[in-house]
């Protein structure tokens, strides 16, 4: 049987990485870190500090002294684009030839450029249809990020779009009950993902762009500070307003960090409605909030007092064994939400298909 692959998430702030064993006793974590990167290394999903990012992979593996090779990764922003499509019921060569189609006349890109996959949802509706989720990546960017990892001395044997290892993470984390509906929306540095998972189904899935570096720019802004510095406020005062210790930051901080909370959460309210507009009788029964800025309290207030929804932030070591003679355990969980697409990713083998 395959071994689990280490989740990679490569991200324009840093670098996650996640390893857990899958044994009939359940998740035992084995390995997790996090390295930062020079920033402008990752520029719109486009690889473009190669060097660097090698770099800080090399650096994360050998300070967490990783062990293995195989990983898995995920690609995320414009580089992807995803639809679920109905289509007449069909399979075998049929399908094959009816999805070449669809390529064509959905996605934007020369078939050349881009690799394709695609899944059957809803195998035939009462209507005779079938449901599918076609997946398109950029070939240039899979291979850049396909090249960092092998360039660190490592084999890329998953690559996965974030939408779906976020929805993995929290199928393996948490769990969806049946005809469930949820939202999970991961906040990135530079943009967001949102994923809608209807009874263990993928349904709807946007990236959007505002993330934490929205936060960073605005108190760098209004405060006139470096953006260090600005950073440095922006995780004080998520650390002060958590009721934890911290040193003294601006009364003014809060204040920016509550209204770019509420515009953010207004950009996610407008992606709520789109979908909600167009699903009939579908009600969301809670919100799942990851990425670093899950961190800023103000955030998952702004966004259920807007949604009216219960927004809860995502743990993915919830049912995981952490062995606390190895693992820090409060700087894990300081720093769940950050790894939730790694997680995801780690719970994949090689050999899935994508």
């Amino acid at each position: 049987m395959a071994k689990q692959c280490i989740g990679l998430d490569i991200g324009t702030s840093a670098i996650k990485l996640v390893q857990v064993k899958v044994s009939r006793r359940g998740m035992a974590l084995t390995n997790f870190g996090i390295e930062p990167v020079p920033p402008q290394s990752i520029v719109d999903g486009v690889v473009m500090n190669h060097r660097a990012l090698v770099d800080a992979l090399r650096n994360l593996a050998s300070r967490i002294h990783l062990r293995g090779k195989s990983m898995a990764i995920a690609v995320s922003g414009n580089a992807v684009i995803i639809k679920r499509l109905t289509i007449p019921a069909m399979d075998g060569p049929a399908l094959e030839e009816q999805m070449e189609w669809e390529v064509r006349q959905n996605i934007p890109f020369s078939r050349d450029d881009v690799v394709v996959d695609h899944e059957v949802l809803v195998q035939q509706t009462p209507q005779g249809q079938m449901e599918v989720m076609l997946v398109a990546a950029k070939r240039e960017v899979v291979g850049q990020y396909m090249q960092v990892v092998r360039d660190a001395g490592f084999q890329p044997v998953v690559v996965d779009a974030a939408a779906f290892s976020l929805q993995n993470a929290v199928e393996g984390g948490v769990g969806f009950s049946p005809g469930e509906t949820v939202a999970i929306v991961n906040v990135g540095a530079t943009f967001s993902t949102m994923s809608i998972v209807q009874d263990g189904l993928p349904t709807f899935n946007r990236d959007l762009g505002v993330g934490g570096n929205t936060y960073t720019e605005a108190i760098r802004t209004r405060l006139a500070v470096s953006t260090d510095g600005a950073e440095a406020y922006k995780v004080g005062g998520a650390i002060a307003a958590a009721g934890a210790a911290a040193d003294v930051v601006p009364q003014e901080v809060h204040h920016i960090l509550a209204q770019v909370s509420e515009q953010v959460a207004e950009e996610f309210q407008r992606s709520l409605d789109f979908y909600l507009n167009d699903a009939v009788d579908t009600h969301l029964s809670r919100i799942y909030l990851s990425g670093g800025s899950a961190l800023v309290p103000q955030l998952p207030k702004a966004l259920q007092d807007r949604s009216r929804i219960p927004v809860e932030i995502f743990d993915p070591f919830m049912r995981v064994s952490v062995d606390p003679r190895r693992f820090h355990v409060d700087y894990l969980r300081a720093n769940a939400p950050v790894a939730a697409i790694a997680f995801g990713l780690a719970l994949r083998r090689a050999g899935d298909s994508a």
